[in-house]
């Protein structure tokens, strides 16, 4: 009996030797290198959060990223909508006039300074000097600017029969209408110089003005904004200049700004005509320096905003 537990007791001895060594050696954790523990610990999730058993789809959850590499969703841009330019009839307003153009250089720099302070002006071209810079012209209409005509080649009309004046109109109407699409409805004759015949037949506007800056004669820029700045009381007027000096670009540079800090609205002739005199825009009707020196209404009064 003695002898059988002893064989019992030898064989029991061998079976956890063997286990024993079935197992690998794995020392205790606080011994184990942070590499390797990492390799023999499970991930313990982060407090509060449940580990993700089944990775979410990113496509189909809202709000998720992009993944790198892709195209970012395009956001829509919605266009500024376009200001318009009001004229207040309460306010005194001026209008600058630009003879003999358009020029190749001179007269995109002055749409330049008229866009840059939310003005305009009204040119007076001579006919065959369109196609010198016709997209001068075409932008000035663009910008709220008003052409009229200069005649066709700076003739003095005064001095022509009916026959001679349609003539040069005609002329003058088919480059404008090459250029522009239509043909204008103001004319100011070169020289101011008009007859009777011209008044009652051109079926135009004649358009003269009221401030002579004499630019053609001085070229000098200082002194063509000495001439307005000392003119007085500006409201109604119609004001002289020629967009073939660069003296008058310098001048219309200082003036543009001067006038809108003196409360002027720098209008077209025919916005002058409606707005500050209440009167309309006539063929066969001459709107020269008396009509615009003496005949100016009294501002109206502004109108009170309504009690809330």
């Amino acid at each position: 009996m003695r002898q059988l537990i002893h064989i019992f007791l030898s064989c029991l001895m061998l079976t956890s030797c063997s286990t024993a060594a079935a197992l690998p050696e794995t020392p205790p954790e606080h011994l184990v290198p942070a590499e390797q523990a990492a390799q023999i610990l499970p991930e313990v999730p982060e407090p509060g959060r449940m580990p993700e058993l089944f990775p979410l789809d990113q496509e189909a959850e809202e709000g998720a990223a992009p993944e790198e590499g892709s195209p970012a969703p395009e956001t829509p841009v919605e266009p500024l909508p376009e200001t318009q330019r009001v004229v207040d009839p309460t306010r005194p307003m001026v209008a600058l006039t630009f003879d003999d153009g358009p020029h190749a250089v001179y007269t995109d720099q002055i749409l330049d300074i008229l866009e840059k302070n939310g003005a305009v002006a009204t040119f007076f071209e001579v006919a065959r000097n369109l196609p010198k810079a016709p997209d001068a012209v075409r932008r000035a209409v663009d910008l709220g600017c008003e052409i009229g005509s200069h005649s066709y080649r700076h003739a003095n009309l005064g001095k022509m029969d009916q026959a001679a004046q349609q003539a040069d109109q005609a002329a003058a109407d088919a480059i404008f209408q090459e250029v522009l699409g239509t043909t204008p409805t103001l004319l100011r004759p070169p020289y101011g110089s008009m007859n009777k015949t011209l008044k009652t037949t051109c079926g135009r506007s004649i358009v003269t003005w009221s401030i002579d800056t004499e630019d053609w004669l001085s070229k000098d820029a200082d002194k063509v904004v000495a001439s307005v700045q000392n003119a007085g009381n500006l409201d109604g007027q119609v004001i002289l200049l020629h967009s073939i000096y660069g003296s008058t670009v310098e001048a219309t540079e200082v003036l543009v700004p001067w006038l809108l800090e003196q409360g002027y609205q720098l209008v077209t002739i025919s916005e002058l005509i409606q707005l500050r005199f209440g009167d309309q825009v006539e063929p066969n009707r001459s709107y020269n320096y008396d009509y615009f020196r003496f005949h100016v209404p009294p501002l109206p009064a502004a109108t009170e905003p309504a009690a809330a």
